[in-house]
């Protein structure tokens, strides 16, 4: 991956994306800022632009304008993919039409807001799914990002900063980028923007200077901008090796999480994510759901259950409900069918309740056993569930 802290010359951008547009050489840009209002969109409208008045096939799949004039005014001549329309809840919505843009098949797809959660109905349940569709087809995909959207960062957010991040895209994201573009600029001026209006209209200004746009959470936010990036990199660097070897890591590796209503399934879904970055994997959840459990389930179980299915689709996983007549045969035949490398699971030392079925530690050691190509990463648990 090359970070850009400065941005690049007109030129070498040109120079750069007429060797990488070759065949197997497509690249995934991301404009990165810290807050919204650092000028992403502008920049990569600005670079499309120039790009495609010296002979690229530049196409729009997706903009947001936010009705920033400068920002509308630097479509100009692009051509813009027609969007995809849906009908949710008696209303119409348009979002990014990932096999129209195929379809295209130009050199290079702008898409903006990489966090984006799609309308219901859509193809995919999130944008970067679109973007990494589009990118795996052949094209050249150049897309922003805050900082505070990946799901790492998004957490520190909430914790610290008291911010709700209801948008998240998952670390693993960061694999198939190959350029990053650093779009900064100082928090003081940001605020001057906001307070011009040039970022949120002005009935919205005084909400954002008291949560959001506060000074110092804005630093906080340039800060992990520059200090994430350059650490997610560095690993990267050393770990992953060339882009090439990157998509071929992700075709073949494939990590597996077992979930269940348990609280703790949260935090599994989020070491299996973290996980699947590290080693450019595809990440799996499962849940299996016994064919004799019948009545027998705790208070809440559905609620809990859906809670962690949602999480980890949000952590961009491919989650499957397996029936089966026990945990370990239905791991086990799923594991095998699947041809998963990583399995996560959970630990318990609790002697009784129904989580004792799906995660103590003898049917961790069984699963061991009868699966011994399998890596387990097997993750202590406190409270139980099923």
């Amino acid at each position: 991956m090359k970070i850009e802290y400065n941005r690049p010359s007109a030129e070498s951008i040109l120079n750069r994306i007429k060797y990488s547009t070759e065949e197997s050489q497509n690249i995934f840009r991301v404009y990165l800022g810290s807050a919204p209002g650092t000028g992403k969109t502008y920049m990569m409208l600005e670079d499309g632009n120039y790009l495609r008045e010296n002979g690229i096939d530049v196409v729009i799949g997706y903009i947001e304008t936010h009705g920033r004039k400068e920002t509308a005014d630097e479509i100009k001549k692009l051509e813009v993919v027609p969007r995809k329309k849906i009908i949710y809840k008696g209303s119409e919505f348009e979002e990014l039409d990932a096999d129209a843009v195929i379809a295209r098949r130009p050199a290079i797809a702008l898409i903006d807001e990489l966090a984006h959660n799609n309308i219901p109905g859509s193809k995919n349940l999130k944008r970067y799914q679109d973007a990494i569709e589009i990118y795996r087809s052949g094209i050249s995909v150049f897309t922003t990002l805050n900082i505070f959207h990946l799901n790492s960062i998004a957490e520190k957010v909430e914790a610290e900063l008291r911010v709700k991040v209801s948008e998240r895209v998952p670390d693993y994201i960061l694999n198939y980028v190959t350029e990053i573009i650093n779009v900064d600029i100082p928090a003081g001026e940001l605020i001057s923007r906001l307070k011009a209006g040039k970022i949120y209209s002005k009935d919205k200004i005084p909400v954002a200077l008291e949560n959001f746009f506060k000074l110092e959470n804005l630093l906080v936010l340039r800060e992990l901008a520059l200090r994430t990036i350059a650490d997610e990199l560095s690993t990267q660097s050393t770990e992953i090796g060339n882009p090439e070897e990157k998509l071929e890591l992700k075709s073949n590796e494939r990590v597996l999480v077992l979930i269940s209503s348990n609280p703790d399934s949260a935090r599994l879904v989020r070491i299996g994510s973290k996980l699947a970055g590290r080693l450019n994997a595809n990440l799996y959840v499962l849940h299996i759901n016994l064919k004799n459990r019948g009545k027998n389930k705790p208070e809440n179980y559905e609620q809990m259950l859906a809670r962690n299915i949602s999480i980890a689709e949000n952590l961009g996983a491919a989650v499957f409900s397996f029936q089966a007549n026990d945990v370990v045969s239905g791991v086990i035949d799923f594991v095998k069918s699947n041809n998963i490398a990583h399995v996560v699971i959970g630990a318990t030392n609790e002697k009784v309740g129904f989580i004792n079925k799906l995660f103590k530690k003898s049917i961790v050691n069984k699963l061991i056993d009868s699966l011994p190509d399998v890596s387990f990463h097997v993750v202590p648990t406190a409270s139980a569930g099923a």
